[in-house]
């Protein structure tokens, strides 16, 4: 019997210094492999489609089934445009000391200067007639959408409306932080203000403050969908995408993405471009690069009942790599998306948003199916861009220093 006993305990010792060993030749194997594990890589991996909780007060964030929409039968696969081709290049102005461009009624391009004074660009013509003075200097200007009403943004922090017809100041406000986004709600009956903490919608008419919302960043960018009724709001490279009711007041929640570089709403409120980037540590330089992850369309599901918002993955905007060198195989990051007055296309301007001087470029996609279908490489620095013409031409103003100075027209494919 002591010799069974003895017997047993070896073998028992024996198994439990081999289970030692293996667990030891693991760890050491795990500690050599983490650092490449860990170490960042300069090529972006190909996006992919993945689910997205809807937030709503209160309530536990639930998952979202995302599925990519089946291919069109019977297409074929096409290659992206080649950079020279895909968008002709109409006018290319030299101007001085643009702070903004705006759209006005009659179809040509407003450019306000620093000082005040505008010009009116006929984009058949390329020449530019001298326009009226704005009251101040400006740093922003927008046209409401049924040509009534601009609104400017002046260098002093104030905001005023201004009557076009009347030729005068309808409205003039001054809020207590600082300004850094105005627009017109889809019907111009409310102008949007967005602060470094507040969202703010005035009524045009009167001047009276009809909604206001408490933000957790600055209001980089918001839209409004076509009835009035939500806005969606981000803030610069803010993973968060908030949603608030103008009818209320509420805030309905919050949707998560990847940190956020712009955002669009189509002509019927149907469709959310976002765009999405983070910024990453690049292997070996010592500061941070942008890493475009997606770029896609979502379609707006809205519960008014349940106070809920759900977006659902319609189809992703084909993208490819632009940087070139040490970058290599990197697209570039959006700065702004705009959908085409019919909603068919959208367009895009990137922008290089790290160290050194590399040129922008600007991107035409296809709405049904995300194709890339016109694009162009711009000099650095693109700043603003306007669509003229009901969607068919395009400007984008340069800098090469703190204002614009040069002005540049696309004229988009044929439909």
């Amino acid at each position: 019997m002591r010799a069974r006993t003895l017997l047993i305990g070896g073998l028992a010792l024996a198994f439990g210094v081999m289970c030692a060993c293996l667990a030891l030749a693991g760890g050491l194997l795990a500690y050599r492999s983490l650092p490449s594990l860990l170490r960042p890589s300069p090529t972006l991996p190909a996006p992919t489609a993945g689910p997205r909780p809807s937030l709503t007060p209160g309530r536990t964030p639930t998952a979202i089934s995302i599925q990519p929409p089946p291919p069109t039968p019977g297409a074929a696969p096409t290659s992206p445009p080649s950079a020279s081709g895909g968008l002709r290049l109409r006018h290319d102005i030299r101007v001085e000391g643009i702070i903004a461009i705006a759209v006005a009624l009659d179809g040509r391009l407003t450019l306000f200067a620093a000082d005040g004074q505008t010009g009116l660009l006929d984009p058949r013509t390329g020449e530019i007639a001298e326009g009226p003075t704005a009251p101040e200097g400006i740093e922003e200007l927008v046209f409401a959408p049924d040509g009534r009403f601009f609104a400017l943004r002046s260098r002093s922090g104030e905001v005023r409306v201004w009557d076009v017809e009347g030729q005068r100041t309808l409205l003039v406000l001054s809020p207590e932080e600082e300004v850094r986004r105005i627009a017109f709600s889809p019907r111009s009956t409310l102008l949007l203000v967005g602060g470094e903490s507040t969202l703010s919608g005035y009524y045009v008419e009167t001047g009276r403050r009809a909604v206001s919302f408490n933000l957790y960043g600055p209001a980089n960018s918001f839209v409004m969908t076509p009835d009035e009724r939500l806005i969606f709001q981000m803030t610069r490279e803010s993973p968060d995408l908030a949603v608030w009711d103008t009818h209320t007041g509420e805030w309905w929640g919050s949707i998560s993405f990847d940190p956020l570089t712009a955002i669009a709403l189509s002509p019927d409120g149907r469709l959310l471009a976002a765009a999405e980037n983070e910024m990453q540590p690049f292997e070996d330089q010592g500061y941070e690069v942008p890493f475009p992850t997606r770029v896609a369309l979502w379609r707006i599901a809205i519960d008014a009942e349940q106070q809920k918002v759900r977006l659902d993955l319609q189809v992703e905007l084909e993208l490819q790599p632009e940087m070139e060198g040490d970058f290599g195989n990197l697209p570039l990051s959006l700065k702004a998306l705009q959908f085409t007055p019919d909603g068919q296309w959208i367009v895009g301007l990137a922008d290089w948003v790290g160290e050194g001087n590399p040129k922008g470029r600007l991107y035409v996609w296809e709405t049904a199916s995300g194709r890339m279908i016109g694009r162009a490489v711009l000099p650095p620095r693109p700043w603003q861009m306007a669509l003229l013409e009901e969607g068919r031409v395009v400007a984008v103003l340069l800098a090469s220093g703190p204002w614009g100075d040069r002005l540049q027209l696309y004229e988009l494919p044929s439909r």
